[in-house]
């Protein structure tokens, strides 16, 4: 079974976590091993660097799930790169909607071109590994917020027990140089849709580590430079995937297709996952087309008569028109 099935399964087991109050399952068995690493290090700087040591030690037993969802997304935004003729054609049709049949016609199209070329729209998240993460990373910020030698403790004369602004901006240098690195080598357009999550996590994580001691902004530090190694490698790997795809990838030209409505319309989804998100979508797009809709100015009465009156006109000038030709 591949891990992407997993993700119902998953879901039941955390809520199940969550009702009852498990949620931090991990926090014992993660609390004994920086009790350990403390022990084990001693010196002044031993808390500090039993943290870096327990971020270090998850964040390494995730990273192969972690590059292989990297690894994904990038495969995904490549196929979007070679897609991007079709999706332009069709966001143009979006703009020059003026129904909404018009409206839903072009969402249809846009997830057909999606469809039929095999890409997701989510762009390779892989919510089975977001979902393995959420208890270890709970269990992991838990062990480190309630550690009794953390109080009065201090990492190179920088207080683990209060506030750090020094590590609250450090932290956020260090995912703002992560989402950088995540635009290399990637083309403009979708340069510009990241370019509002290259400034948004690194204010999040601003926000975040400043308000909290100074022992949980050193963990999220020490991620954020395991994450910057990760994006190293997936940057390094980038042009590789490009030539793969370029290679291997048969992109279908259905975007005419599509907006014309000469395609067959997607087969209903078997997985309730699945069907709640095509749902989603659906209502998303009437939405959309609603507001489209309403968008279009009414018109009045007395335009509608004098159309009518022109339709009239023209009908009845055609006789004399080929009267006139012979």
């Amino acid at each position: 079974m591949k891990i992407k099935h997993l993700t119902p399964i998953l879901v039941i087991l955390l809520l199940g976590l969550l009702v009852t109050g498990n949620i931090n399952i991990l926090q014992g068995p993660l609390t004994s091993f920086m009790e350990w690493a403390q022990h084990a290090i001693g010196g002044a700087n031993a808390v500090g660097w039993s943290i870096v040591m327990l971020t270090l030690f998850v964040r390494l037993v995730l990273m192969p799930f972690m590059v292989q969802q990297q690894h994904a997304a990038t495969v995904q935004q490549e196929k979007m790169r070679l897609l991007q003729p079709q999706l332009s054609k069709i966001q143009d049709a979006q703009k020059n909607a003026k129904t909404r049949d018009e409206q839903m016609r072009a969402s249809q199209a846009m997830m057909a071109v999606y469809r039929e070329n095999g890409v997701s729209m989510f762009g390779g998240i892989n919510f089975s590994i977001m979902l393995i993460q959420m208890p270890i990373f709970t269990g992991l910020y838990s062990a480190i917020q309630h550690s009794k030698d953390l109080v009065g403790a201090s990492f190179y004369g920088i207080s683990l027990t209060d506030k750090s602004p020094m590590l609250a901006f450090f932290t956020a240098a260090l995912y703002f140089l992560q989402s950088y690195l995540s635009t290399i080598g990637i083309p403009e357009d979708q340069k510009k849709t990241m370019r509002s999550m290259m400034f948004m996590m690194p204010l999040m994580m601003l926000f975040t580590t400043w308000f909290t001691n100074g022992g949980i902004a050193l963990y999220f530090s020490v991620g954020a430079i395991v994450m910057i190694f990760q994006q190293l490698i997936i940057t390094m790997w980038r042009p590789r995937i490009r030539k793969h795809i370029g290679n291997t990838f048969e992109v279908k030209d259905v975007a005419d297709d599509a907006l014309a409505g000469n395609l067959a319309p997607a087969a209903e989804p078997t997985n309730r996952f699945a069907k709640a998100i095509q749902d989603a979508q659906n209502a998303q797009q009437e939405q959309a087309a609603a507001q489209t809709d309403s968008d279009i100015p009414k018109k009045t009465e007395a335009q509608l008569r004098a159309e009518n009156r022109a339709r009239n006109a023209k009908k009845h000038a055609k006789p004399d028109d080929e009267d006139a030709k012979k």
